[in-house]
């Protein structure tokens, strides 16, 4: 009988760690999300002036693959202010690059019909920005 208990006693502390940890005891840490890369080459045949259908941005793509984006922001009540990026642009396929100065990817889908460019976003809002190339712009 004392062999049992002593068996028994010993087999419980060597549970003990077994059961001791539970599953929402351990801290799981969600790997980050992946940044986006920037792999578009930037295309002579897109280089140029390119301003918004409403007049409220203009993009100056060079062929060295650098931008300039000045936009007109209106702000309620308040005289509007000019926002200006600066970074690198690309295009692949059928999508267009941007990557600002800080390193942030923005991608767009886009098409060009004779003088006339349309980005389109790709989330779920699917937003368009048609712009015109600016004759003479470069």
């Amino acid at each position: 009988m004392n062999k049992t208990l002593g068996f028994l006693l010993v087999a419980g502390l060597l549970a003990i760690p077994l059961v001791g940890c539970h599953k929402d005891d351990v801290e799981v840490i969600e790997p980050e999300a992946a940044p986006k890369v920037f792999d578009g080459v930037p295309d002579a045949k897109y280089a140029g002036t390119w301003k918004t259908e409403n007049g409220q941005s203009t993009y100056w793509l060079a062929a060295d693959g650098t931008y300039k984006l000045q936009t007109k922001i209106q702000v309620s009540h308040q005289k509007p202010f000019l926002s200006h990026l600066t970074g690198r642009w690309g295009a692949k396929n059928d999508k267009m690059e941007f990557r600002d100065e800080s390193g942030n990817v923005s991608t767009f889908g886009f098409e060009v019909q004779g003088e006339k460019m349309t980005l389109t976003s790709l989330g779920s809002l699917k937003s368009k920005t048609v712009m015109d190339r600016v004759a003479g712009g470069g």
